[in-house]
């Protein structure tokens, strides 16, 4: 999806020799969909926009910062078991006893409930549904990665008040 903004389209890359193979045992392949001509040039347009916007090198920066945010967050609530990801794709593991790494499952369902009020749309996943799932947009700004964890920690404190 993400390789042509939404337009069907993928590719496959691999060596020669490998696709060699193919032509050498009289494989011919055949595929409905490929070379769709506006899939294409949806993808093209996709990738001139990456280059022109410096797209590649704004995911790689902003990932470092979010990642340092969600970081210093993961020190300061014990809710927050593991902080992992790449790039704008995140993972933030909530856990209900940071020592004994229990899953914190209904509390991460309450979080991802209270993110979607806050306009925030992310998604769930792991073994427990614990690891609360955010793949970003490469136009994602540091100001974003601000909101969102600004907006994390005011869900984890109102959860958390006693």
């Amino acid at each position: 999806k993400s390789m042509g903004n939404g337009f069907p389209i993928a590719a496959l890359v691999t060596r020669r020799d490998i696709t060699n193979k193919f032509v050498i045992d009289g494989i011919e392949y055949f595929n409905t969909y490929g070379g769709n001509p506006v899939s294409c040039r949806a993808a093209i347009a996709l990738l001139d926009v990456m280059e022109k916007e410096h797209l590649q090198e704004n995911a790689y920066k902003v990932g470092l910062h979010f990642l340092n945010k969600l970081k210093e967050l993961e020190k300061k609530y014990d809710m927050i078991g593991d902080v992992r990801g790449r790039g704008l794709f995140v993972g933030v593991e909530i856990v209900r006893n940071k020592e004994k790494r229990e899953p914190g499952i209904a509390e991460a369902q309450e979080i991802k409930q209270k993110f979607r009020e806050n306009f925030v749309i992310i998604s769930l996943d792991g073994p427990d549904s614990n690891v609360l799932k955010f793949k970003s947009p490469m136009c994602f700004s540091k100001e974003d990665a601000d909101y969102f964890c600004s907006t994390l920690e005011k869900i984890i404190k109102e959860m958390t008040k006693t």
